[in-house]
């Protein structure tokens, strides 16, 4: 299971790496974040590169595709429960072992205010099932995340802190460097994988 914000996905450039992605790892479901495409280009995607794969995007809610779900229904079933602008919530059953669980896909928005949406809609979807939450929330939840620039204020985590807290969230173990977005001069951590303490 990958997550990627992967920048544009217009270009068969970009959308040959996606492919060779999946290949080379063997990926079961991915979520593309930041993909810039309308219907019909990720309908052009579906039909010409990944024709045995399912999808399901955000475009309807959206002014374009800002998040899109590949999975190979030969390997995990997955069930769309909601969709929004920042947010796809599906339930993923694994085939081989019917290990089911929710997952959340996220791209949230780059102003404090716009990802209030994302924390309330996060927080009406809170399963008391095993729970995984991954992309891009662009938004970091603490000093630690941040290395170079304006040190952070209170205001510009609490919302996201206050949702992980109310919805006992946490990252989960991951190995690789910290940092996950830099401008060149500044790095921080807005990319996550979390789960639910359940």
């Amino acid at each position: 299971m990958y997550s990627w914000n992967i920048r544009g996905l217009n270009s068969p450039l970009k959308q040959h790496e996606v492919v060779s992605l999946m290949r080379r790892n063997k990926i079961d479901i991915l979520g593309l974040m930041e993909t810039k495409s309308t219907a019909s280009k990720v309908t052009f995607m579906h039909k010409f590169r990944l024709k045995n794969w399912k999808f399901v995007s955000n475009v309807a809610v959206a002014s374009n595709a800002r998040i899109v779900i590949y999975w190979n229904p030969s390997t995990v079933n997955v069930d769309m429960l909601h969709i929004s602008a920042q947010g796809i919530h599906v339930l993923i059953c694994s085939l081989e072992t019917q290990i089911s669980f929710a997952a959340t896909f996220v791209y949230g928005y780059n102003t404090i205010s716009a990802r209030r949406d994302l924390w309330e809609d996060l927080k009406q979807w809170n399963h008391v099932s095993p729970w995984m939450i991954l992309g891009d929330f662009n938004s970091i939840l603490s000093q630690e995340d941040k290395y170079n620039g304006n040190s952070i204020s209170n205001y510009e985590v609490s919302d996201f802190r206050n949702c992980c807290a109310e919805l006992h969230l946490a990252d989960l173990n991951f190995t690789g460097c910290h940092f996950t977005w830099s401008n060149g001069t500044m790095w921080s951590k807005i990319d996550r994988v979390m789960v639910n303490s359940l």
